[in-house]
């Protein structure tokens, strides 16, 4: 049955200029100000260089940031997350409660329960539900700037104005991955300071760095020269202009991995922690004037595990720091191929099976010696059953969508109710989001003079 379109009166605070929603058009105009009501016509904003609210047609709406949301409870019960990657590209998070060959549910703080049909869903990860020791960007207050005028913040980003650090102090456990999603222009050449003892400088004591020059990449000790061996060629960084980048690292074993785009690029190792010399600061440092993003960023307990092996292109450090790539080591790769139809455990391990029911934390797989039981959050996958895959079909009224937990997802805008946003999309159906949910909507996501445009207008 269609829903019927009615008015959203969402409350978002504007105590402040950072903190407030963004509207942009598709003439380029901008306004920063307040969300008063959202159907699938109109936009209705308030802001003060208004002499009073405005009713915008949704055709010429671009996008709509709102960082102002609720963000996703710390404790969400479960002890696992699960990650549905879809056809069209949508990924959804959520705790996994269900599974049979014709569909997949998940638990979800932003919208219940939801059901996935399985010819839509391409894979099934399974992370344990860590605990988060900082999520953000919220606000340019929580970052202690070198320079006032380096670094800005707009709509829950982090923006390089010119050289400069952003820092702040975390609460890092023994093990820790650092998640975050960065756009440029020209070349990356960013550095990343963590456990510095710290937060005032440039050159932050203590703790790591990892350096990025355009896509080589190298670690070293911070306010040293003593450098961890080698550097390695990331070469997603210089096919792109935006990346995800991952970083775990462990006082226990001294190991700093990294991650582009959920790759391993490289692993390097410190033989000696010196705990002494490690502290709380987390350093964002940009080395020169090009434009920099930084969004997304978590920072989450690791378990110490991984699985991958990177196959890069090394080059040997020269003393002080210089990079000779006269002399490459090429890495073999010998990263160990799971066989097919079997699922990886947490531990390294892997087993076959069928997933025959799932009740609360316990899965129970039917394997070919037995039926065994163990807490879903003991995989890191789900082997799924082959099907016929489909794409979603597009909808007139679509809008992609990115919450606050990272989850992204296209729907098509039905209308709003009871203060819920609600939407249909192939994948899951009919759903009713929690409004405070969404960080982001793009709208007219089929048109491509915006879609360019939004692109364009980033920067």
């Amino acid at each position: 049955m269609k829903i019927p379109i009615a008015i959203l009166m969402l409350a978002v605070s504007c105590h402040a200029q950072e903190d407030a929603s963004v509207v942009r058009f598709s003439n380029g105009d901008q306004l920063t100000g307040e969300v008063l009501g959202l159907s699938v016509e109109k936009l209705t904003w308030q802001s003060q260089i208004l002499k009073e609210p405005a009713e915008f047609d949704i055709r010429y709406v671009m996008d709509l940031n709102m960082p102002s949301g609720v963000e996703k409870p710390e404790k969400a019960g479960a002890a696992h997350e699960a990650t549905l990657e879809m056809t069209n590209g949508d990924s959804i998070q959520g705790a996994l409660i269900g599974l049979t060959n014709e569909e997949i549910r998940l638990d979800t703080w932003y919208a219940g329960e939801m059901v996935f049909r399985r010819v839509n869903v391409k894979s099934v990860k399974i992370t344990q539900a860590s605990d988060y020791f900082y999520r953000g960007p919220n606000s340019l207050d929580e970052w202690t700037l070198t320079d006032e005028s380096a670094w800005t913040f707009k709509a829950g980003v982090l923006q390089s104005l010119s050289t400069g650090g952003a820092a702040r102090e975390i609460g890092f456990p023994d093990e820790f991955s650092i998640a975050f999603d960065a756009t440029w222009r020209g070349a990356f050449r960013p550095r990343i300071v963590f456990l510095s003892t710290d937060v005032e400088g440039n050159n932050p004591k203590g703790g790591y760095e990892m350096v990025f020059q355009g896509n080589s990449v190298h670690v070293k000790k911070g306010g040293s020269n003593a450098w961890l061996g080698h550097t390695t060629n990331a070469g997603q960084l210089r096919e792109n202009e935006k990346a995800h980048i991952e970083i775990k690292a462990s006082t226990k074993t001294g190991k700093i991995l990294l991650y582009v785009d959920g790759e391993m690029v490289d692993i390097w190792e410190d033989n000696e922690v010196d705990k002494e010399s490690i502290g709380k600061g987390f350093h964002f440092i940009a080395q020169d004037r090009s434009p920099l993003k930084i969004s997304n960023i978590e920072v989450t307990s690791w378990d110490g595990n991984y699985d991958e092996v990177p196959n890069q292109r090394r080059g040997a450090m020269r003393f002080g720091g210089g990079i000779d790539f006269g002399d490459e080591e090429e890495v073999e790769e010998k990263k160990d191929v799971v066989p097919e139809g079997r699922m990886v455990l947490r531990n390294g391990d892997t087993i076959e099976g069928e997933v025959t029911g799932i009740e609360g934390e316990e899965i129970t797989l039917k394997t070919p010696l037995s039926e065994v039981k163990f807490p879903v959050s003991r995989l890191k996958n789900i082997i799924l059953k082959e099907a016929d895959m489909e794409t979603p079909k597009r909808n007139r009224g679509d809008v992609r969508a990115t919450l606050s937990d990272g989850t992204r997802l296209v729907f098509r805008l039905d209308g709003v109710e009871d203060g819920k946003i609600l939407g249909f999309s192939q994948n899951f159906g009919d759903a009713e989001f929690l409004k405070g949910a969404f960080k982001r909507i793009e709208f007219n996501i089929y048109d491509r003079n915006m879609e360019k445009m939004r692109l364009d207008k980033e920067w």
